[in-house]
């Protein structure tokens, strides 16, 4: 991997300027860099997504593990320089020039199903999350590094302040799992705050059972919407489920749930139970 001087030399030779809108920074840390690999636990015959492989950190690692790897990096010129860098040193190593919420992943999938690993840019972390999930029966364990305010979110426990909605999604559809806390210093250039390593395991089954999903996001969206308020009080806004006060206390009653309580103290079982009464 390129140490900060040589990638401010590769800066210079391609005139290259990292974009803060894309969130590029790279990771310069050869330490922590064999530690992700070693989380990965990638070998040969495994297929792995690698996002935002920048000028290849990872990705040399990765295709050197014998692995069929896939790195999809947005970056045009990004994406020009890590291909004069790599050659055509790997033939198990595919780049692509893609955005990677574009990108579909049936065209890399085999009888394996995917890991991925990347370096996500903290502007795009939950979208990203959100498309990697939905993509689930297709991938076996997603291993990320992300700004450590949103892997606080994602990993977040009833009773914690940074409980919301992406933490009921994420803990619904996966087993997440906080790795280690990366220094912002371990990039160039380096970001404004630090990261965490994060693994999430595709749960074969979600965590909760429902009768209907669709009402079941929408009674957490509703709730997290107004999360200092109580959850009947959230609920009970004509906007969200266009039922009445009266009606929700019965719902609750019959679910065994306090509407007393608020949504950021709720385990993902009292959402399940109130949705399957109103199912």
């Amino acid at each position: 991997m390129l140490t900060q001087n040589q990638l401010k030399e590769l800066f210079s030779i391609y005139n290259f300027s990292p974009l803060k809108r894309l969130g590029e920074n790279y990771l310069i840390d050869g330490n922590i860099k064999d530690k992700i690999i070693s989380e990965a636990y990638i070998g040969k015959g495994d297929t792995v997504l690698e996002i935002g492989p920048g000028f290849g950190a990872l990705t040399i690692d990765l295709a050197s593990s014998g692995a069929k790897v896939f790195a999809v990096e947005k970056d045009k010129k990004a994406f020009s320089i890590l291909k004069e860098l790599i050659r055509d040193d790997y033939p198990n190593l595919k780049l692509f020039n893609d955005d990677i919420l574009e990108f579909d992943l049936k065209i890399i999938s085999g009888k394996k199903r995917i890991k991925v690993i990347g370096l996500l840019p903290y502007y795009i972390t939950t979208p990203i999350i959100e498309y990697l999930i939905k993509n689930g029966h297709l991938i076996d364990s997603i291993l990320i590094v992300m700004q450590r305010e949103v892997a606080d979110r994602l990993l977040a426990q009833p009773g914690l302040k940074d409980r919301g909605s992406i933490s009921c999604f994420v803990q619904y559809y996966t087993k997440p799992r906080y790795i280690y806390t990366i220094k912002r210093g371990s990039f160039y250039p380096a970001p404004e705050v630090d990261s965490s390593l994060v693994r999430l395991v595709i749960l074969d089954k979600p965590s909760v059972s429902v009768k209907n999903e669709e009402l079941f996001f929408k009674i957490i969206r509703g709730s997290f919407n107004q999360k200092r308020k109580s959850i009947i009080n959230s609920l009970s806004r004509k906007e969200v489920l266009a039922v009445t006060k009266k009606e929700l206390a019965d719902i609750f009653s019959k679910a065994g749930v306090d509407p007393h309580s608020r949504p950021e103290d709720m385990p993902l079982q009292s959402f399940a139970k109130i949705s399957n009464e109103l199912s």
